[in-house]
C-alpha cells in the first residue's frame, strides 16, 4: 500500500490574500499527470451569513490560453456567531475539454477585505515524478 504522500501532490492554488475586495484567480497548474483534482478554500473568520466560494477554470497552457469554467462556484456560508469557512470543489481530469491541460482556482468572497487561501490536491498520478 502506498503512502498518501506518494499518491497526492499538494500545491498552492492561491496564496493567502484578500479575496473579498476582488475575486482572485491563481496561476495555471498542469494536470496531465493526474486523474483527480480537489481544491480547498480556507477563509479567515467572516461575519455571519457572509459567503466565500471557489471555482475551477481550465486552460490550454500555463498562460491561461482560452480559459473557461470547468466547475461552477461552490460556496460556504459563515455560521451564526461568525467563523471561518471551508469550501471544496473537485473534478476528474477527464472532465477537461479536449486540448485543455491546465487548471486554475478562482476564489470569491462577499465581505470586503477578507483573506483566504486555496490548496490544490492532485491525485491518481499517471506516472511517478
Amino acid at each position: 500500500m502506498n503512502k498518501l504522500t506518494e499518491e497526492l501532490d499538494v500545491v498552492v492554488g492561491i496564496a493567502n490574500q484578500d479575496i473579498g475586495t476582488a475575486d482572485v484567480t491563481g496561476g495555471y497548474i498542469a494536470v496531465g499527470n493526474y486523474r483527480e483534482i480537489l481544491a480547498t478554500l480556507n477563509s479567515e473568520s467572516l461575519t455571519a451569513t457572509k459567503i466565500a466560494g471557489i471555482s475551477l477554470l481550465q486552460a490550454k497552457d500555463s498562460s491561461g490560453t482560452d480559459s473557461k469554467a470547468l466547475k461552477a462556484v461552490v460556496s460556504a456560508t459563515a455560521p451564526t456567531g461568525d467563523g471561518a469557512v471551508i469550501a471544496e470543489v473537485g473534478a476528474s481530469v477527464s472532465e477537461l475539454d479536449s486540448g485543455f491541460t491546465h487548471i486554475a482556482v478562482k476564489a470569491t468572497c462577499d465581505e470586503a477585505a477578507k483573506y483566504g487561501a486555496v490548496t490544490v490536491a492532485l491525485g491518481g498520478k499517471r506516472y511517478n515524478s
